[in-house]
């Protein structure tokens, strides 16, 4: 559904990182923050069963594996960030919950897994937990180092939000599928002309999308741009072979977006706004990337429909090409609660929160991000000019203060660069249950 928001609503879906195509609050499901999360995790982890005390537990034993979530019942919470606490060896992680949360809970212990010592001290901050026996959920992740991965992004910004430590550990081929040509006005102070500004603030995402990544290590020809139009995808998979104009920008060719890119031979590739021009271009991606990690987003737990419909895709190119490989799916757009990842800076990015409990992952990787990496993802996302105002510096704010509030919860400077990255691990044949279940729900 699209709608139309005022001018200050624009800014603040700049701050959100919507799109006008993007489902209104009141269309998508709220987590009840007194309910429990419904991921069931042993389906694919190896569980142990601790005995929770309430200054921790006892670590069960050698278990091997790189992520691990500690399966937790909260029976109070206060204020508005309750978090816990764990520390063993030295090693500390601390992770925040919902306000009001109770019920069955998942704390990320993965950078525990490497620590020593028998005891993992427990410390609530507004927040009790209820004592007795709880699981442990380890998984052991494939190695990254070494193998192909393709990031996909739906927009310019995605691919640094969801995956930026990722693709700099892995030297990965980042490909974003549409220009970011809609949403918020960002720059209608010098644009005022309703087409222009748009095509030209597309103009401005597919370079970022293209020349940002460099902070990651991912040089311009390996940072693609396919140059869709922004907030249309949904329509494009509805009728598959019809051409979808843009949705704001009035441009001097169809193909405007795709000429920027570096890439000579995507740069010539000629354009058609269909989705079945859209899944070609996915299939000549895989051929040439030949990927055994693809990243996308998540649909069932990302709430944006470009987000949604990008990975719908990519499932229909993968049924075009016969490589091996294996997803790994992230949220930017929590379905149950847009502020996820919640807290500050320094606190584990968690599981986002979520009522339904078939989701089609076999596994878990709590990516860790290092202290350079992490100062490297904010610097990259500040690089996008979609994710702040822009600023005049003539004196004029580029927000007003009703926005800036907004931002307390949704700012990515703050959701971003977390101490991880969460990736749910699909496989080939489980992607094709979740693109039914996904288009039946739709």
């Amino acid at each position: 559904m699209r709608f139309t928001l005022p001018r200050a609503g624009n800014v603040i879906a700049l701050a959100l990182g919507l799109s006008l195509s993007v489902m209104s609050v009141a269309q998508r499901p709220r987590f009840d923050p007194p309910s429990d999360y419904a991921y069931d995790l042993a389906k694919g982890g190896i569980s142990a069963t601790v005995e929770l005390e309430a200054t921790g537990f006892r670590w069960p034993g050698t278990r091997r594996g790189e992520t691990a979530f500690l399966e937790i019942t909260l029976s109070e919470t206060s204020g508005e960030a309750p978090a816990v606490q764990a520390e063993r060896g030295g090693v500390v992680v601390r992770q925040v919950f919902e306000a009001g949360a109770r019920g069955r809970r998942f704390l990320d212990v993965s950078p525990l897994m490497s620590a020593a010592g028998e005891r993992v001290q427990l410390k609530g901050e507004g927040a009790v937990w209820a004592p007795g026996a709880a699981r442990v959920f380890v998984y052991a992740n494939s190695r990254l180092a070494g193998r192909r991965v393709l990031v996909l992004a739906p927009h310019p910004d995605d691919a640094e939000i969801a995956a930026f430590g990722l693709y700099r550990q892995t030297g990965a081929d980042v490909v974003t599928v549409t220009a970011g040509d809609a949403g918020g006005e960002n720059f209608v102070t010098l644009f005022t002309e309703p087409a222009e500004h748009y095509r030209i603030k597309g103009w401005i995402r597919t370079w970022d999308s293209i020349s940002v990544p460099f902070y990651g290590g991912v040089f311009p020809g390996k940072a693609r741009n396919l140059g869709y139009y922004d907030g249309v995808l949904r329509q494009m998979q509805a009728a598959p072979t019809t051409a979808v104009p843009p949705l704001m920008a009035k441009l001097d060719a169809p193909g405007y977006y795709r000429s920027l890119n570096m890439d000579a031979a995507l740069r010539d590739r000629p354009f058609k706004g269909t989705w079945q021009a859209l899944v070609d271009d996915l299939v000549r991606e895989l051929h040439r990337v030949k990927p055994e990690v693809i990243v996308a987003p998540h649909p069932l737990l990302d709430a944006h429909p470009d987000h949604q419909f990008t990975t719908i895709a990519l499932i229909d190119a993968l049924a075009k090409w016969p490589g091996k490989c294996e997803l790994y799916l992230y949220t930017n757009h929590a379905m149950e609660n847009e502020a996820w990842p919640l807290g500050d800076r320094n606190a584990m990015s968690g599981l986002p929160p979520t009522s339904r409990s078939e989701l089609f992952f076999s596994g878990l990787v709590s990516l860790p991000l290092s202290p350079l990496d992490q100062k490297l993802k904010l610097v990259a996302l500040e690089a996008m000019h979609d994710l702040r105002a822009f600023d005049l510096r003539d004196g004029t704010p580029p927000v007003s203060d009703e926005v800036r509030a907004s931002w307390k919860n949704h700012d990515y400077y703050r959701r971003g660069p977390r101490p991880n990255e969460l990736f749910f691990v699909v496989t080939r044949e489980d992607a094709i249950r979740l693109r039914e279940a996904f288009l039946i729900r739709r």
